[in-house]
Order: C-alpha cells, then structure tokens, then sequence
C-alpha cells in the first residue's frame, strides 16, 4: 500500500463525517475503522506523510465533535424516556387507587 491509501481512507472519512446524522451506522464506522488500519499498516510514510498526518488529526477533532454531539442527544434522550417511565409509574398508580 501507500501514502495514496491512506489519504484515499482519510476522503472516506471525510465523507462519512459529511453524511453522518444524530443516528448514524456503527457498521459503517467499524468498516471504515479497519481500512484506515490497514492502510496505516501498509503505509510508506513518504515526503507527504506529516501532511497526512495533520489532516488525520484535524479529522480526529471532528470525529470526536460529532461523538460528543452524539453523547449529548443520548443523554436527552435517556433523560426523556426517565420523565416518561416516571409519568406512567405516577399514571398507573393513581389509576389503581381510583377503582
């Protein structure tokens, strides 16, 4: 392999990261996660390689942005679905009193 791969794996990325939603697929993220291994693996480390490094880490920020997005919405919606299981306990029991 070379440099070329893994600049070609880091566009992937790019374009994974672009097309990515508050609900994105972790098989696409593992399936890509194994190509940017193998392609480090294989990688010729040239004259272009701290420019690709440098890229790899400014997507590395990114990535991590969205994950942190990601964690937050979770956080939400766990909280939400807490109040609605707390509601409906509140609801059942005050239904049960009432017959």
């Amino acid at each position: 392999m070379s440099d070329e791969r893994v600049s070609a794996v880091l566009d992937d990325l790019e374009r994974l990261l672009a097309a990515m939603t508050d609900d994105p697929e972790p098989a696409l993220i593992a399936t890509w996660h194994a190509a940017f291994k193998e392609a480090i693996a294989g990688a010729e480390r040239g004259s272009q390689w701290p420019g690709i490094v440098a890229r790899a880490h400014d997507l590395a920020q990114r990535l991590d942005l969205k994950a942190k997005h990601l964690t937050a919405i979770r956080g939400v919606i766990r909280h939400e679905l807490l109040k609605r299981a707390q509601g409906t306990r509140a609801l059942s029991g005050y239904a049960a009193r009432r017959i």
